[in-house]
Order: structure tokens, then C-alpha cells, then sequence
């Protein structure tokens, strides 16, 4: 075979693979069509979404486009409580009309104000090459199928036929808006919504329920403070108990929630949603607020107690008085219940350490009232004293009838884990590892320190390890400032997650290119 015949079978060869190529291409893209004909189901919902009022599935819209008729959507609907919405998409069932298609759409959607079926569907399939307007019953009268017609004509199908289909919709749904906006338009929209008793209803539930709540949480916060005993400044600073880490780590804890959870929706989902809030929260927000505030505050009045009474017994008793007396406090506060439960069950648990201790006669003793009387400080030593004071150890001193004899007993306080035994006086005084500054640090020295434990009862300083502090550096707060410079445009979206349930008798205009 020469090398001429040898050629022209390969070009016959490479032509008939050529071809093969070229209709299997050719089903490949007409399959990818076929996979584009949505049904009304299929349809992607915007508002379900929370992308605004845009169904554009097929990315036929431009992202610019799709940003302009959300905002102009939004406005209108604020200022007419009109809903528009626009679908744009290849094609669709094969089965249906465009005409029967959009209408189906638009009821299964239920676009526009419930009764007032004030909704309008523009309504675009860019493989048939047709449009369709679907209005509800409320838009019957403002814009009439000549009218829409009309705007389609001289707006939609001029710029589809130069495949500019963003600047077409975009162009129409402005003039549309422009006119419903007009004044006397406005009134006639307004007319067709229920009487707005609703948000004069809702105001004054809103003014009037905020009263309530301010005028309840003033009365029980009045009642707390006069049932908190007086103390004074010096005193109250100068024992920490456990209640008040208790207040200090919770409002610690929600400003940390709260902060976290500001960040974590500022770069999800951010802050629109904010508009959206129905003013009847108001009094539930205040409501949840000033609660956390009364919890704090009963805490407070439980640690006030705690200091006022050195006598365990007492401070149970203060405490247990007042409960009895604070349970209409839990129609302001639920979370008091919770407080008031762990109360019941720490005097529960303690009970048995106030029945009577017998002596070498078996007799029972009588246990010394710490609140009323000084003689406490005859038995006990100065290191236990140091740690009550410290809320480290609590003492029961127990007499004998003669008071010839007597029992001391301790139980842990509520700060007993942040202390040890000092080596030098055996007292549970021995703070926890603290730093302590020998040299402070600049610029550009390192600093010098030391870790130590410090005995709060004898001055027993315990050296740890000699510490380097690192050299200070200046803020560089230019790199930050930078940061919040930068700024996204988001398109201005509907506030709700769901239409307004309208409905449409089939009245709109469609057409061609």
C-alpha cells in the first residue's frame, strides 16, 4: 500500500470518528437541556432561600441585576406591601403553556398579602422565548393585561432579542414599581389591605405590656433590697464567698455568649434579619433581661446573708426565710427556682450537722451561737479563724451542760479547694500560686518576677520560680484599621422566609421575541 492510499484512509477513518464525535456531542447538550425543564415544584423558591424575590437558577440574570430588582422589589413592597417576583429560567415542562405554568407557580407560591392578593409574577422561559405576567386579584385594576402588555412590548422584548435580559426585567419591573409608587396609587393599594388596627393593636400591647413588666420588676426588686440585710462597704469587699464567684462567673459567661454569638451571626448570616423582628418581642426581650438581672440580684442578697452571719444555722434559716418569702419572685424569675432548689438541697445535706453532740456523759451538748456571742474566739485558734474568714473551714464548737467540756468540729467552706496547709502554721491558709512583679518590663528590657504562695494567715511566703516577663511591644493599630474598610454589597432581600399567601384569577399579559 503506498503512502498516498495509507493517508486517505486515515483522513476517511479520522472523519468518520469526527462525525461520531460530533452527534454523540450533540445528545450530550441536548440531554443537559432536557435536565433543565423545571416543574412548578422545581421552581427554586427565593423566599424559602432568603435570596430576596429572584428565582434565577440558570444564572441568566446577572448578579448586578438580580441585586437592582431585589432592592427595587424590597422598597415596594415596604412602601405598598406589594410582593413582586421575578423567575427567569431556561425552560420548563414540556407538558404545560407558559400561561398555565406561571399561574400555577404563582398560586403554589402564593405571592402577595393574604386578601389583599396584591402579587405580581414576571414570569421568563429564554429557550421559548416568551414572558408572562401573572397579577393577583388586587392588581387587576392598577395594572390591567393592556397595560402590562404594553410594558413588555416596550421594555421586555427589545432587550431580550439582543440577549440583554437583566437590563429588560430590570427596566420594566422599575417602571412597574415607579407607578405603583405614585400617591394616589399608594392609596388605592392601601385600600385594599385589612384596616391596620392590627399594628395600632400591636403597639399598644407592645407599650402596654413593657409597662407591666418595668412596673413588676420594680416591685420585686424593691421587695429584695428590703429583705437584704445592710453591710457595709468594707465588709462586703473584704469576704468573697461562693455566691459571689457564682455572679461574677455568670455574667462573665453570658457577656462571652453573647459577644461569641454577635460574631459567629456578623459573619453568617449578619444583621438583616434585626429588621425584621416584630415589635411584640420588645417586652419579652426586656422580660428575659431584667430576669437574669433579678437571678443576680437574689444572689446577691443570698451573699449578703452569707457575710451578715457568721452562725451557719442562722444564715440556713436566713436563707429558708427568705425563699418563703420570695416565692412570687418566680412569676418575674423562673431562674430563681433554680437557685431556691439548690438552697433546699445544701440545707438538706447539712441538716445533720446541727443535731446535738453528746459528751463523755452522754449528754447532749449545746453548740455555741457564733452571731451571739464572742466566746468562740477562746477555742479556736487564730489560723481557724483566719479560715472562716477566708470561707476556707467552717467551725461548730459544741458545750457540755457544765461547760466542762467541749467539741470542735469543721466543715469545708465554699473556698476550701483554692487554699492548702501552710507548712509554717497548719492552718488551710496557703494561697494559690500568684505572681508577683520584682522588675516591670519596657520596651526594651525584660522584666523580672517571681511565682510564690503566700500564707494569709502567718505571711509564710512559699518561692515557686523565678520568672522572665517578656519585653513590651506597641500596638500596630494601623493593620487593624485597614480591616473594616472593606465592605460586600449584599442585595437588599425580603425580611420574611415565606410569601403572603395571594392569589391570582389568571389576569396578566405575555408574550414573544
Amino acid at each position: 500500500m503506498t503512502e498516498e492510499t495509507k493517508c486517505r484512509t486515515l483522513m476517511t477513518k479520522m472523519q468518520k470518528y469526527h462525525l461520531l464525535f460530533s452527534i454523540l456531542f450533540c445528545f450530550l447538550i441536548q440531554a443537559g437541556y432536557a435536565q433543565n425543564k423545571y416543574t412548578v415544584t422545581e421552581v427554586p423558591d427565593p423566599k424559602a432561600s432568603g435570596s430576596g424575590y429572584v428565582s434565577n437558577p440558570d444564572v441568566i440574570l446577572s448578579t448586578a441585576g438580580v441585586d437592582s430588582l431585589n432592592r427595587t422589589i424590597t422598597d415596594l413592597e415596604q412602601k405598598t406591601k406589594v410582593e413582586m417576583a421575578v423567575v427567569v429560567v431556561n425552560d420548563f415542562d414540556a407538558a404545560q403553556e407558559e400561561y398555565d405554568f406561571a399561574l400555577q407557580l404563582f398560586r403554589q407560591w402564593g405571592i402577595g398579602k393574604s386578601k389583599a392578593d396584591n402579587g405580581l409574577l414576571l414570569f421568563i422561559a429564554v429557550d421559548r422565548k416568551q414572558y408572562r405576567f401573572i397579577t393577583g386579584y388586587g392588581l387587576e385594576g392598577l395594572l390591567p393585561d393592556a397595560a402590562l402588555k404594553r410594558i413588555g412590548d416596550h421594555f421586555l422584548i427589545p432587550a431580550f432579542k439582543k440577549g440583554d435580559y437583566s437590563k429588560g426585567v430590570v427596566s420594566a419591573l422599575s417602571t412597574i414599581a415607579a407607578y405603583l409608587n405614585q400617591p394616589g396609587n399608594r392609596k388605592e393599594l392601601s385600600q385594599l389591605l385589612p384596616p391596620d388596627t392590627g399594628l395600632r393593636n400591636s403597639w399598644l400591647w407592645t407599650i402596654g405590656s413593657t409597662i407591666l413588666v418595668i412596673i413588676l420588676f420594680t416591685v420585686v426588686f424593691l421587695g429584695i433590697k428590703k429583705k437584704t440585710p445592710e453591710i457595709s462597704k468594707s465588709k462586703a469587699a473584704a469576704k468573697t464567698n461562693g455566691y459571689d464567684k457564682t455572679i461574677g462567673c455568670g455574667c462573665g459567661g453570658l457577656f462571652m455568649v453573647f459577644v461569641a454569638a454577635g460574631f459567629i451571626i456578623g459573619f453568617t448570616i449578619g444583621y438583616d434579619w434585626v429588621r425584621s423582628l416584630d415589635i411584640n418581642i420588645i417586652p419579652i426581650v426586656l422580660y428575659v433581661v431584667l430576669s437574669i438581672m433579678l437571678l443576680s440580684r437574689y444572689l446577691n442578697a443570698i451573699s449578703v446573708l452569707r457575710k451578715t452571719h457568721q452562725d451557719d444555722l442562722n444564715f440556713n434559716q436566713a436563707v429558708k426565710a427568705l425563699n418563703r418569702s420570695s416565692v412570687f419572685y418566680l412569676v418575674a424569675s423562673p431562674l430563681i427556682l433554680i437557685a431556691m432548689l439548690f438552697e433546699a438541697y445544701r440545707r438538706n445535706r447539712s441538716a445533720s450537722r446541727f443535731k446535738p453532740q453528746l459528751d463523755s456523759h452522754d449528754k447532749e451538748m449545746s453548740r455555741v451561737d457564733r452571731d451571739q456571742t464572742a466566746q468562740a474566739k477562746s477555742f479556736l485558734t487564730k489560723g481557724q479563724l483566719k479560715e472562716e474568714q477566708l470561707e476556707v473551714n467552717h467551725y461548730d464548737i459544741w458545750l457540755s451542760s457544765d461547760q466542762a467540756e467541749h467539741k470542735i468540729i469543721n466543715y469545708p467552706g465554699s473556698n476550701f479547694d483554692d487554699f492548702t496547709v501552710c507548712p509554717e502554721c497548719n492552718a488551710r491558709t496557703l494561697g494559690k500560686q500568684r505572681l508577683v512583679t520584682l522588675k516591670k518590663a519596657t520596651y526594651t528590657k525584660e522584666g523580672e518576677g517571681k511565682d510564690i504562695r503566700i500564707c494569709e494567715n502567718c505571711g509564710y511566703e512559699e518561692f515557686i520560680k523565678a520568672v522572665v516577663i517578656a519585653v513590651l511591644t506597641r500596638s500596630n493599630d494601623s493593620s487593624s484599621s485597614d480591616s473594616g474598610s472593606s465592605s460586600s454589597s449584599s442585595s437588599s432581600s425580603s425580611s420574611s422566609s415565606s410569601w403572603g399567601g395571594g392569589s391570582s384569577g389568571g389576569g396578566g399579559a405575555g408574550g414573544s421575541w
